[in-house]
């Protein structure tokens, strides 16, 4: 019951626009976070010698570059996050409405202009703050959400908009006259709110945001209430993606510091510690940084079946063993993610209440020995402590961790993998709408997550056609009932993703069509037919064909017939072996090089098939025209009940098949009662589930071998 109520719970906030926004614009800023946390260890590395090191091998400027490196990454980091919101946020309105509202672009710089209306004036340190992701996040979110809002809201309203096309013959320039007013008041709106906290007597929003915070935290009290309520709501900003301890420094800096220079003079002058609740004693709590994410990491090793999800642990952990989790929390994300948000206060809140247990039971020694807050956990334990029942405790304290993380990460996987199924659902649909040419009708151009899944596939699909060994063909039977053999078997495309699993014919199809790749890999399945139409001679009888699709671009290439024949010849089969299969839809260009080749295939003995008749496309006039030998009825005729018109339509295409010297194969045939009504029809040759699923190519051979083998019994 929690997975489905955790589930369905996601869901919901996943179709929550301002939400999506948050969590999309604060990922937007991961490859610059990356790069900032490697530039931060470096900087602060957890051995203090470390520094030396690197000065003599890179040099007195090493130090500086990083410095900078880490200015320009998470010290605009939350300009950057803000910035995000608004672009996602437009792009979102503007594909979930009827038209758009405006460009996003405009929103951003909107967006920004009032940002900075909002921090001014204010000195140059303070404005740094304004922007970084340590303390300016929480105004900047503020900032980024009310005013896009007020700006879309505005936008919207008719009255509003001034009526323009275009100036100057640009027309992005008209559509940023048409919106001016609406960007203008909202940028007024926050000079008049800047206005109000200036008449309040508040000069630095920044400052005095993050300091109510932290002065309804401090309370002087060394207590289990104190620890619990710190770590709680530090843990609930970092669930947003603001920096929690940072928000909270005016704590850090009225109890918590203070309380680490008392015990570390203690333990200098030969006394013992007094304070449970220090600086130090979170620096060990959080192991791999805020949240013991560091047993989150282990736990994506150790429980997860997805490849991707394994290697973005390895790609976190560097930084994580070293107490920096921001890539875990914007990449994964934890940030606005329901399913890791228990776990996330949980951990912190048990091991807080383990190690003040610890240390109240005098296991384990307060600490009172400073260490360099990079310093890896279990190695800090001991240092901070100068125990090993530091260590010990952290040790279990990471177990616990672990444990708590493993059941929630097999959760998210269990989410992600439903969402994909629905999204590739939506793939699979948008791909079988009418015809896969028709104009403006492309996978690759959808929004959201289709248009993501779309984008992450086709660039494998890529690799798959070119590497081969990933894509791999099943084999559905062909059944003549007057035989009681099988007489061909179809060869079907698969592809197992190694992220989405199973993709969809259809889907794999279209999206070959629209990266221009069909030729490659219609070749590619020719060969692997061939090939092992091959390994079954001596199998299977010397007239046994295998059936393969044609796609339009390699019919309309003019080429086919001798892609085809050099198939054939490099495997040393006959040309009788193979029949080719066409869909109707191809048939709507005429191209008379495309003709001429299908003509010469016949010619030379490869059958050529009708695919998919009945499903409206082609006139009568195809059939007399194009060289065919065999015409498959589609699975939607053959799914009828008894007297439907449907019966009447396949006797007419028996009766036109008879005539024009064709034979016929009816596909979709999945029950004993299709095919006993068929059968009366005068239909013979079905392909369906009632006979044979798609199987593996040794499974499809041992079922052709037991018709066989059946048959030569009863004759």
């Amino acid at each position: 019951m929690l997975k489905i109520d955790v589930i369905g719970f996601a869901d919901v906030l996943s179709r929550i626009s301002m939400l999506t926004a948050l969590q999309r614009g604060l990922a937007l800023t991961l490859p610059l976070i990356m790069v900032g946390a490697l530039a931060l260890l470096f900087l602060h590395p957890p051995f203090p010698e470390l520094k030396t090191v690197f000065a003599d091998l890179f040099g007195p400027q090493f130090a500086p570059v990083l410095q900078i490196l880490v200015s320009s990454t998470f010290g605009i980091a939350a300009l950057l996050a803000m910035s995000g919101y608004a672009y996602v946020y437009t792009n979102l309105r503007n594909t979930r409405g009827k038209t758009p509202v405006a460009n996003p672009v405009l929103s951003v710089m909107v967006v920004v202009t009032c940002f900075f209306v909002l921090v001014a004036p204010t000195d140059q340190p303070t404005l740094q703050a304004a922007i970084s992701l340590s303390f300016g996040l929480p105004v900047a979110l503020l900032v980024a959400i009310g005013a896009t809002e007020v700006f879309l809201r505005l936008a919207k309203l008719q009255w509003l908009r001034i009526k323009s096309k275009s100036i100057g013959h640009e027309g992005m320039i008209g559509d940023v006259f048409t919106i001016m007013p609406a960007a203008g008041l909202t940028i007024i709106v926050f000079a008049v709110l800047k206005a109000v906290l200036l008449s309040l007597g508040s000069t630095d929003v920044v400052a005095d945001l993050n300091g109510s915070f932290a002065r309804a935290l401090t309370s002087g009290e060394d207590t289990l209430g104190f620890g619990l309520t710190y770590i709680v709501v530090s843990q609930v900003f970092w669930l947003f993606g603001i920096h929690g301890p940072n928000v909270l420094q005016s704590v850090q800096d009225a109890q918590l510091a203070p309380a680490s220079i008392a015990n570390n003079i203690a333990v200098m002058e030969g006394q013992q510690p007094e304070f449970i609740f220090t600086s130090q004693f979170f620096d060990l709590l959080h192991m791999g940084g805020s949240g013991a994410t560091i047993g989150l990491i282990v736990a994506m090793l150790l429980f997860s079946r997805s490849p991707s999800t394994r290697n973005f642990a390895l790609l976190a952990g560097l930084p994580a063993l070293c107490n920096v989790n921001e890539p875990l929390l914007y990449g994964l994300p934890i940030v606005l993610n329901p399913i890791f948000a228990v776990p996330f206060l949980l951990v912190p809140v048990i091991n807080t209440i383990v190690m003040y247990l610890a240390m109240s039971a005098d296991f384990m020694p307060l600490t009172g020995h400073q260490v360099a807050w990079t310093t890896p956990a279990i190695i800090n334990g001991y240092a901070v402590t100068g125990s090993i029942n530091g260590a010990l405790t952290q040790g279990l304290c990471l177990a616990i961790s672990i444990a708590v993380y493993a059941p929630f990460v097999r959760l998210s996987e269990r989410v992600a993998a439903l969402k994909g199924q629905a999204t590739m659902k939506d793939l699979v649909a948008f791909s079988e709408q009418g015809d896969s040419r028709t104009v403006g009708k492309r996978l690759l151009s959808r929004t959201g997550d289709p248009g993501r899944m779309a984008l992450a596939i086709a660039g494998d699909l890529e690799l798959a056609v070119r590497q081969r060994g990933q894509l791999y063909l099943d084999f559905q039977p062909q059944i003549c009932q007057r035989s009681g053999q099988a007489f061909a078997a179809e060869a079907l495309l698969r592809w197992d993703h190694p992220v989405y699993g199973r993709v969809p014919p259809p889907v794999v199809i279209q999206l070959a069509e629209e990266l221009g790749i069909m030729p490659e890999l219609g070749d590619l399945v020719l060969d692997l037919a061939c090939a092992q139409r091959k390994d079954w001679q001596g199998s299977v009888a010397d007239d046994f064909m295998i059936a393969v699709n044609v796609a339009p671009a390699q019919i309309l290439s003019g080429t086919l017939d001798k892609n085809v024949f050099d198939r054939l010849d490099a495997h040393y089969l006959p040309t009788h072996v193979l029949k080719l299969e066409i869909t109707e839809s191809t048939l709507l260009i005429p191209d008379d090089a495309a003709l001429a080749s299908l003509e010469r295939l016949r010619e030379h003995g490869v059958r050529i098939a009708l695919d998919d008749f009945g499903m409206g496309h082609t006139s009568l006039r195809y059939l007399k025209a194009l060289p065919l030998d065999e015409v498959k009825v589609d699975r939607s005729l053959t799914q009828f009940g008894q007297g439907e018109v449907s019966e009447h339509i396949i006797s007419s295409i028996l009766d036109l098949s008879r005539s024009l010297a064709f034979s016929t194969v009816l596909e979709g045939v999945e029950t004993e009662d299709q095919l006993t009504r068929l059968l009366r029809l005068g239909c013979t040759r079905f392909q369906g589930y009632h006979f044979c699923r798609p199987q593996a190519p040794d499974k499809c051979l041992a079922y052709v071998q037991a018709l066989a083998d059946k048959a030569e019994q009863v004759a």
